[in-house]
């Protein structure tokens, strides 16, 4: 393990149990990506990271034309996003403007992502905002917390980050695929996947609410 960066506060992840077993899905995802990553060491990262600009539109599509599995194949490749950073190491390459490009592609991905569940008519308007604000409060509240304590802390607390958010995604529509005519509370799997989505995201806001309160 590399040693902590002095200054800098490093804070274990508020997670339950669940959270934690999709947490370990990242490194084993960049591992697989290795080879991959070696076939682009002459690739610009930049490049690669917009190239993370193409699937969720490709994700939207599909979901609106009622393609689910083409969706789930689109929704794959938003591995795409691991690679940028992967290549970058490799070539030693890592930058400030890549990281902030690569959060910016992030944000346009996530947004995509989830309102495309709205245009396909499968999750309320009223779900699929709501999730799109705690989303970017999630993001918004570290960003907004490290930059108050000047680089000292590193504020990825809470139950439902990115990745978290990107599994529990691909296993409900994936789940909902499948049986698309079970429905819980009258509501169809995908919608209750959001809802749960919706909460875990809540509780996550909270929890950076907190950290910031108390770390400050």
């Amino acid at each position: 393990m590399p040693p902590a960066t002095p200054g800098i506060e490093k804070v274990a992840p508020i997670r339950y149990t669940a959270m934690q077993m999709l947490s370990v899905l990242k490194p084993i995802t960049e591992k697989s990506l290795q080879p991959v990553a070696h076939l682009l060491r002459n690739v610009n990262p930049n490049f690669i990271t917009l190239l993370g600009l193409i699937f969720p539109v490709l994700f939207l599509v599909c979901l609106v034309n009622g393609e689910y599995l083409l969706a789930l194949v689109a929704f794959i490749f938003n591995a795409v996003d691991l690679l940028d950073g992967l290549v970058a190491r490799a070539q030693n390459k890592v930058t400030a403007f890549g990281g902030f490009l690569d959060s910016t592609v992030d944000r346009f991905a996530d947004f995509v992502v989830i309102v495309a569940f709205g245009f396909a008519g499968l999750v309320g308007w009223e779900i699929v905002l709501t999730v799109v604000l705690l989303t970017y409060l999630i993001s918004y509240i570290r960003s907004r917390t490290e930059l108050a304590a000047k680089g000292k802390l590193v504020a990825s607390v809470g139950i439902m980050e990115r990745t978290e958010r990107l599994v529990l995604i691909f296993v409900g529509l994936a789940v909902y695929a499948v049986w698309q005519h079970v429905e819980l509370f009258d509501q169809n799997l995908i919608t209750i996947t959001f809802l749960i989505l919706l909460i875990l995201s809540a509780i996550t806001v909270g929890q950076r609410i907190m950290f910031a309160y108390k770390k400050l």
